[in-house]
């Protein structure tokens, strides 16, 4: 039997929203999943900003955060109706949604406030804009049993990628960066994973700021920078790079606030020198989780995904920090990198509506497993007469 379903994900680095429609073949001992189509939705300018306000505890309003709940879900939708008219496949033939949802604030410890984390851009609202079950707001179920909610994608890291031959790590490079360990001939239970450090989100900062572009194409910037030995020490010396996993991360650490008090803290120095350090500050946080909490020397090959896997300087200076000269592209192993989260939450909701687990308690600190997401179905008139 086959299915059809759309993941949605849209990340830190908030270049947009991530549509994948996936083929799911159930007629085998573990589910195929095929990727039929992928799109990258850009946020409206005026709805991004408001994201961006909305993302900083300074400048953030109760009632903007109530109405981007909706505003979100109706682009959500959009982002859906879109995608099938592109893959010329009907709504009424998909039989779920996975939403990743967008993370507005993450907190793992914070002084005087409880373990949370909230995602906004309402499930219930896209199910019945599109007329499709949606599952949605996973992190919170992980949280509820002492876990941190975050990070969720290694248990499809697990699903696409676990080897019997070779052990894997699968690095994303988002806004965020993390981090799963596949050792050979494993299941779950013995995945490590982790959150590293900033990915994309500190350079992209400065990018915007400094160069008015969203990103350092290609790391190119970078690449005729050299670190800034004060900002590199600056940043690195924070607690969180020496923190014992499990940890998670966002931008309540890394993100605009801590950034431009940077900028303007080293403003004198060359644009390209402070975009260059950002990006060493990245490879850094990566290779040196390698050395501090990962088996290292058991590590075959290392495959990058996410938006961070096209910067070619960062990749070069990951392989410097750590050592590892066997850094592929995740596209070697048959899927697209900017696919991956995406489809991540796919394989996570298929397990929801199975009434099946899919946190992984040695990634997230979950006391135990748990089912994640809630779960929005729709009414439909004929099917109930």
């Amino acid at each position: 039997m086959k299915k059809l379903a759309i993941g949605l994900m849209s990340g830190t680095s908030l270049d947009g929203i991530d549509a994948v429609l996936v083929e799911i073949d159930e007629d085998h001992s573990k589910p195929l999943m095929k990727v039929i189509q992928f799109h990258t939705y850009p946020y409206d300018e005026n709805l991004l900003e408001k994201i961006r306000l909305n993302m900083n505890p300074n400048t953030s309003d109760v009632r903007m955060i109530c109405s981007l709940n909706y505003e979100l879900a109706e682009a959500y939708s959009k982002a859906v109706f879109s995608l099938c008219e592109e893959a010329k496949v009907e709504l009424e033939d998909i039989d779920f949604i996975a939403s990743h949802g967008q993370t507005m604030y993450h907190i793992t410890e914070e002084s005087g406030y409880v373990k949370s984390s909230l995602q906004i851009g309402d499930g219930s609202v896209i199910a019945n804009l599109t007329g499709i079950k949606v599952v949605s707001d996973f992190r919170n179920s992980d949280i509820a049993v002492g876990g941190q909610g975050a990070p969720l994608v290694p248990f499809a890291h697990h699903f696409l990628f676990a080897s019997d031959a070779k052990t894997r790590v699968i690095q994303n490079i988002g806004g965020i960066a993390n981090v799963t360990y596949l050792e050979k001939n494993k299941g779950i239970d013995e995945v490590i994973a982790f959150d590293n450090g900033p990915g994309n989100m500190m350079i992209d900062r400065a990018m915007k700021l400094l160069y008015g572009k969203n990103y350092d194409d290609f790391g190119m910037i970078a690449k005729k920078g050299k670190r800034i030995e004060e900002l590199f020490e600056e940043v690195t010396s924070l607690d969180y790079f020496s923190l014992l996993p499990p940890k998670s991360t966002g931008r309540e650490i890394f993100g605009d606030a801590y950034t431009d008090y940077l900028l303007k803290k080293y403003a004198d120095y060359d644009k390209r020198d402070i975009v260059a350090t950002m990006t060493h500050i990245a490879a850094y946080g990566i290779a040196r989780s390698y050395r501090d909490f990962l088996p290292i020397n058991k590590i075959d090959d290392v495959y990058l995904c996410g938006g961070g896997a096209h910067n070619q300087t960062l990749v070069s200076l990951i392989k410097e920090y750590s050592g590892i000269e066997s850094v592929h592209q995740i596209e070697s192993l048959g899927q697209m990198s900017d696919e991956i989260e995406a489809l991540a939450f796919v394989i996570l909701a298929y397990n929801t509506l199975n009434n099946q687990p899919s946190n992984v308690p040695n990634a997230t600190g979950a006391s135990k497993k748990v089912i994640l997401g809630k779960i929005s179905p729709v009414f439909r008139q004929e099917e109930n007469k």
